[in-house]
């Protein structure tokens, strides 16, 4: 219960997070600061997103993360976070959702990339996100939620409990049921935090060179889909939205330059990508992106053919796969993700020493790319060369030390390389970013026992295990 009410406060107080009682910024010497401090909020929330990995399904697809990762750090440089140090995953689910956690973690649904219309509409959702982190409403609810009543706050956070874990009728019905006056003042306080993100996210976007009227418009598209539906995104469960906030945004927005952007590429790939791997039943998805064979837009048809291309790899068609993609990747050799769809094709296929040539060809045109390096490294690993993979996977970990899906690669290439030792602290870093403590302090401890003959090694992870040790144990 601990664990849960800890878990479900942090996912809570950053979604229906408290501001002042006026619209402005926080002022400075706001007393948020000696309450908790920005390294408290940080472990604060990679303690969260530890619990988070070991609960929900979390997308390792590398060329969606990269581009995830891509949007989000170009937002977060313009906005107030002052040296962004953030950690960004996607969840396997098709429903809308998103979600900032004190400390930087940024969550993104899968569902948010195949519900909107354009990158800004994505772009705006992640705007109003980093707002709430840079505004550290997490800090300012948790203040407030000093003078409530204890068991008022951890009743209405056990009924908010089932909202998130998906079924949000009864979440809703729990909270209706507590002592109704403490909750309707939080979700007051709600609707103000939500209205300060949507105007700091605003301005955001604008700096990044984006439509301001891309997060009104697709707040206003959700909100009529749960009118005529009666069945809300799990979006608005946690971000309410009413006609008054969407009026205020879409009359600010009004205000704001609106610059003449083209199409992004890349988001249309993102979608076609996910629509192939979302879209029930193989022949379905095929159908799908078949029917736009005749887009007259250039870069709509191009990410339907790259759809269309993994639907085929997605039900074995190799043939049919490798020939679209061989096409898009000679039309277009500047798009290094066809180039990569050839990787995945022959990967699917079996022919190892044909993924790892087309992988390396990619990362000579772009050294150190993410998801050439993990195809690369895959691929070696699975043609049973795993001392090649160590000298990608390396530089990797140092850049993504909160990867737990590198690690897991890692302990494949250390343990089939031979290196018994470190293949174990690679697996106890990959069960403890998935909140498996006590699993991962386990793999630990017989790696220390392997390493009692090297003293520099056995220093080093004993230190790994003490501080594994202090965050398991840390409260807030």
């Amino acid at each position: 219960m601990k664990f849960l009410l800890r878990t479900v406060l942090l996912l809570t107080c950053c979604t229906l997070a408290a501001t002042s009682a006026n619209d402005d910024l926080p002022v400075l010497g706001d007393p948020t600061a000696a309450l908790m401090s920005a390294d408290q909020e940080y472990r604060l929330g990679r303690g969260w997103l530890r619990g988070l990995r070991g609960q929900t399904s979390i997308m390792s697809d590398p060329l969606v993360q990269e581009y995830v990762e891509s949007l989000v750090y170009r937002l977060a440089s313009y906005s107030d976070l002052k040296e962004p140090n953030l950690d960004i995953v996607v969840i396997n689910s098709r429903q809308i959702n998103a979600f900032a956690v004190p400390g930087g973690v940024i969550g993104l649904n899968a569902g948010l990339f195949l519900n909107a219309r354009d990158e800004g509409e994505v772009g705006g959702v992640v705007a109003h996100e980093i707002a709430h982190v840079s505004q550290r409403h997490f800090a300012r609810r948790y203040l407030d939620s000093k003078k409530m009543n204890t068991a008022v706050l951890a009743a209405m956070l056990a009924s908010l409990a089932v909202a998130i874990a998906g079924d949000g009728e009864a979440g809703m019905a729990g909270i209706a049921a507590t002592q109704a006056g403490a909750i309707q003042a939080q979700l007051a306080y709600s609707r103000q935090n939500e209205r300060e993100a949507d105007r700091v996210g605003m301005q955001t976007l604008v700096a990044a060179g984006m439509d301001p009227d891309a997060m009104p418009r697709f707040f206003e598209r959700m909100h009529n889909s749960q009118r005529f539906s009666g069945d809300p995104p799990e979006f608005l469960l946690t971000h309410p939205v009413t006609e008054s906030r969407i009026a205020d945004s879409r009359s600010r927005a009004r205000s704001l330059p609106t610059p003449r952007l083209a199409p992004s590429v890349h988001f249309l790939l993102v979608q076609a990508r996910l629509q192939a791997a979302f879209i029930q039943g193989e022949d379905h998805a095929i159908d799908h992106f078949r029917q736009y064979s005749n887009e007259r837009n250039a870069l709509g048809l191009q990410a339907a053919r790259y759809g269309l291309a993994l639907s085929y790899l997605r039900a074995d068609h190799y043939d049919q796969a490798r020939e679209i993609m061989k096409a898009l990747a000679e039309e277009h050799p500047d798009q290094l993700w066809f180039r990569l769809g050839l990787v995945e094709v022959a990967m699917d296929e079996g022919n190892y020493d044909a993924a790892i040539s087309q992988a390396e060809r990619v990362l000579d045109l772009s050294p150190n790319n993410y998801p050439a390096s993990i195809l690369l490294s895959k691929a070696l690993l699975r043609s049973e060369q795993p001392a090649r993979a160590l000298p990608l996977l390396k530089p990797l970990l140092g850049d993504r030390p909160n990867n737990p899906y590198i690690w897991d690669l890692a302990a494949d290439a250390y343990g089939n390389s031979g290196d018994k030792i470190r293949a174990l602290h690679a697996r106890a870093e990959s069960q403890f970013l998935r909140g498996r403590d006590q699993q991962a302090m386990q793999q630990m401890e017989y790696a220390l026992r392997d390493a009692e003959n090297d003293f520099a090694l056995y220093s080093k992870l004993n230190g790994r295990l003490q501080t594994m040790k202090r965050l398991s144990e840390e409260r807030f």
